[in-house]
């Protein structure tokens, strides 16, 4: 869906929480409080994914992991997107209980990571 300009504003403004590696694979990680109902039930992976896009911090990671691959790209030789990108994990701290740990991870296509950073460097998007 559409996003207002206003709440582009404030993605852009914020600050990724944590960037790690693991295995070789670096991620990008955010905490959040969200408060998604009063009892663990509201937070399986389907809740999570909800809030994920209800809130549109699908864009604010794809922007994080754009700004990640553009330095690993920068301090890593043989740098390949699929080899070393693990992608983002958005912690959802009142879910710690559920099965799901409350815990959402994902990893947008290199086609769209490409795509973006092209925009970015103010080229036409290349076709995938």
């Amino acid at each position: 869906s559409a996003i207002d300009a206003q709440s582009l504003n404030g993605l852009i403004k914020g600050f990724m929480d944590l960037v790690f590696e693991h295995d070789g694979r670096y991620y990008v990680a955010d905490y959040k409080s969200n408060y998604l109902g009063p009892d663990q039930q509201h937070y399986t992976l389907e809740h999570l994914d909800d809030a994920i896009r209800s809130h549109r911090y699908d864009l604010q990671y794809v922007l994080y992991l754009v700004a990640l691959h553009r330095h690993l790209r920068t301090r890593i030789p043989d740098y390949e997107y699929d080899r070393h990108i693990g992608g983002a994990v958005y912690l959802f701290l009142r879910g710690i209980e559920h099965d799901s740990k409350g815990v959402h991870v994902e990893k947008p296509p290199k086609t769209l990571i490409d795509a973006i950073d092209a925009l970015f460097a103010g080229q036409a998007a290349r076709a995938a």
